[in-house]
């Protein structure tokens, strides 16, 4: 009988359930105290495992914030793969804007917006996990580029034009963020990358 050998390492069962409950604990630790406030002893405790446990797992604490960071932006704020960049790109707002309001998702983007400082871990963990997301939403607009749905374009740029305004809608916290919000914004911004398209092409025509 042949064993994969990526399927022999997957932790499952206790193992599993009990990385899960960390990850969970040390998240919830995170929002109510920021990161500072994630120490091991309180996390054993509130994960019901001895403190071992949680050293055994994530040696270094930045290992254990990356972990815990990643899973949540990957399950809260999914970038989708379907036939139509627009209501992949409406559900990436929804989520982003459901997540941004919640006090898990507000530490995140504390770790994501952290200026860079003397010997601050924290800002190339949030660098780290900003490439990654990126990487994906660059993967996702390249496929839409050769399915016809959007030009070429760069993922920074289109993620700092989605999720600015979304930010905006949070922190004012005047009105929800509506399904008609996001779709109003991708429409903007995808009309905004064909015209900027359309006008280089006419720039690079005229010059020759």
């Amino acid at each position: 009988m042949t064993v994969d050998p990526g399927r022999a390492r997957r932790p499952g069962g206790r193992t599993r359930e009990v990385t899960e409950r960390l990850m969970g604990a040390a998240l919830e630790l995170v929002s109510e105290k920021g990161v500072d406030g994630l120490q091991y002893d309180e996390l054993a405790a509130r994960a019901q495992v001895g403190r071992a446990t949680v050293y055994r797992r994530w040696p270094n604490r930045d290992d254990l914030l990356r972990d815990v960071f990643e899973q949540f932006a990957t399950t809260s704020v999914p970038i989708d793969d379907s036939d139509d960049i627009v209501r992949d790109l409406i559900r990436f707002l929804q989520s982003f804007a459901e997540a941004a309001s919640s006090p898990a998702g507000r530490a995140v983007l504390q770790i994501l917006l952290r200026q860079a400082s003397d010997a601050d871990e924290l800002h190339g963990l949030g660098v780290e996990l900003l490439d990654r997301r990126t990487g994906e939403l660059q993967r996702r607009l390249d496929r839409a580029s050769e399915s016809g749905q959007l030009p070429l374009t760069d993922a920074r740029f289109v993620n700092m034009m989605l999720a600015g305004p979304v930010q905006w809608f949070v922190l004012r916290r005047e009105q929800p963020f509506t399904e008609g919000d996001a779709r109003m914004i991708v429409e903007f911004v995808i009309d905004g990358l064909w015209r900027g398209t359309s006008r280089s092409r006419s720039e690079t025509s005229a010059n020759h």
